[in-house]
């Protein structure tokens, strides 16, 4: 609500105003609830020493197979992956680079996709993940939606 009141104030004025404006505390709880909010995921495209890519089986979804990933909190990306990974799996991963950034809408989101591998540990599932597997490009188990399996290979053809 305060947003909409806001957008409709001339540009000029709503930066005479925060410049202007005293209260620095006010001042940036203002701006705060008058911006839109997003999410931000980041995602994993994790290999073995084998190559083969990581799937996970997630618990709460109609098609199970997918990379792992997860929202991000107050923290780095690569970190928030690598929590995400350790708290769904209790695999140790490193992550080698970003290798895309895009738009979702349902919800509205930032998706961070990284590419990474496995360092350590052993699988053990969790609340979300029951289960784990490792598999050679399009070699890809039933349930694992299309959008994932273009996604997988459009970045690793690059690299």
């Amino acid at each position: 609500m305060l947003g909409r009141i806001i957008n409709l104030l001339p540009r000029d004025w709503l930066v005479y105003l925060y410049k202007h404006f005293p209260f620095k505390r006010l001042k940036n709880w203002i701006v705060y609830r008058a911006q839109h909010k997003f999410l931000v995921s980041v995602l994993g495209i994790i290999t073995n020493e084998s190559g083969q890519i990581m799937l996970l089986k997630h618990v709460y979804r109609e098609e199970p197979w997918g990379i792992p990933g997860g929202w991000m909190e107050l923290e780095k990306p690569e970190e928030g992956l690598k929590r995400e990974i350790y708290e769904e799996t209790k695999l140790n991963v490193t992550i080698t680079g970003i290798a895309q950034a895009k738009y979702g809408s349902n919800p509205v989101r930032i998706d961070l996709i990284y590419t990474g591998k496995i360092v350590e540990g052993t699988f053990v599932p969790s609340s979300e993940i029951s289960d784990i597997m490792f598999c050679d490009l399009d070699d890809w188990p039933e349930g694992m939606p299309e959008v994932q399996k273009r996604l997988i290979k459009e970045i690793l053809s690059r690299s």
